[in-house]
């Protein structure tokens, strides 16, 4: 169950336990502020634009990321989207987008909230998801069964009918459980069938990004990943 509401230039939706912990609508917002003392927001470190936080926000541990723009146009427009309507707005569709692979069961991180700031024909948004305990990027780890299983999530994804706009070895993490989880979903969409071609793109993405890692292990670690991938995209279960 998801919260709703608006003001003249202002929108936000959220988990309805988020709502109940806050209280009010006042208190919602300032889980969007990472300057809300209450929230003892610290930076993340790895990866990212250097816009999001781990925060406390009542009963949840959580991430809270400012939406910021990236190559040559963040020189010019650092944080603002030209507005088309809340529905439209970057926040509230990733939101949309988690709160379905949530559903679904995916390893992906719980939606807490989004919220957008309008300013006549842009705006600016945040979203709040539950913080992942212990999670490192797949950046930094070194077991082989670990990178299988995430080639096998990432199977999963594609499976659902899930493109991810950004792949790479920072938004596939790690935790001390040895789960695997997905993250960050902006821009991403979800389609009936993600043709052989758009799997393929994707997967080239995260290499790309592996490859920058200058790793000596590299190439076993990517093996690792497609033999997970392509087992679990070839399990007689999947092709029912």
């Amino acid at each position: 169950m998801t919260v709703e509401s608006s003001l003249a230039d202002r929108w936000f939706r959220v988990d309805q336990a988020l709502a109940e912990g806050c209280g009010s609508d006042a208190l919602i917002w300032d889980c969007f502020d990472p300057l809300t003392p209450a929230l003892d927001a610290r930076p993340v470190t790895e990866g990212g634009r250097a816009a999001a936080w781990f925060v406390r926000t009542g009963a949840f541990d959580a991430v809270l990321r400012h939406y910021r723009r990236g190559g040559l146009v963040a020189k010019f427009i650092k944080n603002h989207y030209f507005w088309t309507g809340f529905a439209h707005t970057r926040s509230r569709q990733e939101f949309e987008l988690l709160l379905t692979l949530w559903g679904l069961g995916l390893p992906v991180p719980r939606p807490l909230g989004a919220a957008v700031w309008r300013h006549g024909l842009t705006y600016r948004a945040a979203l709040l998801t539950q913080r992942i305990p212990h999670a490192k990027p797949l950046a930094q780890c070194t077991d082989l069964d670990t990178w299988r299983r995430a080639g096998a999530v990432i199977a999963d994804m594609h499976r659902v009918g899930v493109w991810h706009a950004d792949l790479n070895v920072y938004n596939v993490l790690f935790d001390d459980q040895e789960k695997v989880w997905l993250i960050d979903f902006d821009r991403g969409r979800l389609v009936a069938f993600l043709t052989p071609a758009q799997r393929a793109r994707n997967l080239s993405r995260l290499l790309r990004s592996l490859k920058k890692l200058s790793l000596t292990q590299q190439p076993s670690y990517w093996s690792a990943l497609t033999e997970g991938y392509q087992e679990q995209w070839l399990a007689p279960e999947l092709l029912e």
